[in-house]
């Protein structure tokens, strides 16, 4: 799911994210959110600087609804409160618009033209 390349974090999502399987992916969010702000306890900082921006990755999602919206607003809330911007990628034109519908934009970071 995570995968650092220099200065970019980038957080793979894929499969369904609706209703009937969010409740899997919830796990997996939590992971990434402590490896990217979990502290380091020999050192007492973060394990990731915050100029490095986590590039939430949705080419693999294949379906997508309220709740997974809601939980991955949640992940990129969660990421900006500890000073992190993160950036939504290929996102498929039927997830972009859906976002756009359920009016999840800005909590996503996304300027969308729908």
């Amino acid at each position: 799911m995570l995968r650092e390349t220099g200065e970019i974090l980038q957080i793979h999502l894929d499969g369904d994210w609706s209703m009937s399987a969010v409740a899997e992916k919830l796990p997996l969010l939590t992971e990434g959110f402590a490896r990217i702000v979990g502290s380091d306890a020999a050192a007492g900082q973060q394990q990731c600087p915050t100029d490095t921006v986590p590039e939430i990755d949705m080419a693999g999602v294949t379906e997508f609804d309220a709740c997974g919206c809601q939980l991955l607003a949640l992940f990129v809330c969660n990421l900006k409160q500890k000073g992190f911007s993160s950036q939504v990628v290929n996102i498929p034109d039927r997830l972009r618009s859906r976002i756009h519908f359920l009016g999840f934009d800005k909590e996503l970071n996304l300027l969308l033209d729908v």
